[in-house]
């Protein structure tokens, strides 16, 4: 008889326990999914910028008109990504690095995983 007092609350305890380990991993996987679909964006955005900056550059070859190119392209798709690089070679290459911020729940509210919040991408275009 005693031991069925002293296992009274048992099933609720490890529901309660379950329903929060379902809810923490289910949050882990919406902010990875954001984290992951940033840096998609990011990459779409460095190729797209790069692009636009080369264009601007073949026929003027101004490292500044490409730079307005590729920063006006970038605003045009995404106002909150930054251009962290930019590169004219010689030749005409251009090679842009972007950066931009996950929209995630938790991770940019931890300061130990806001690190991971922050996705860069780079890419070149040429002639």
């Amino acid at each position: 008889m005693r031991r069925i007092h002293d296992e009274r609350g048992l099933v609720g305890r490890q529901a309660i326990t379950l329903m929060i380990l379902i809810v923490v991993g289910g949050l882990a996987a919406v902010d990875a999914t954001a984290v992951l679909f940033a840096k998609l964006q990011a990459s779409d955005l460095a190729d797209s910028a790069a692009s636009a900056g080369a264009t601007a550059y073949g026929p003027t070859k101004s490292a500044s008109a490409a730079k307005a190119a590729a920063l006006d392209d970038l605003r045009s798709q995404d106002t909150k990504a930054r251009i962290t690089r930019f590169t004219v070679t010689p030749g005409g290459t251009v090679t842009v690095t972007v950066r931009k911020l996950a929209s995630t729940l938790i991770v940019r509210h931890v300061s130990l995983f806001r690190y991971f919040g922050v996705v860069h991408d780079t890419s070149s275009s040429g002639p």
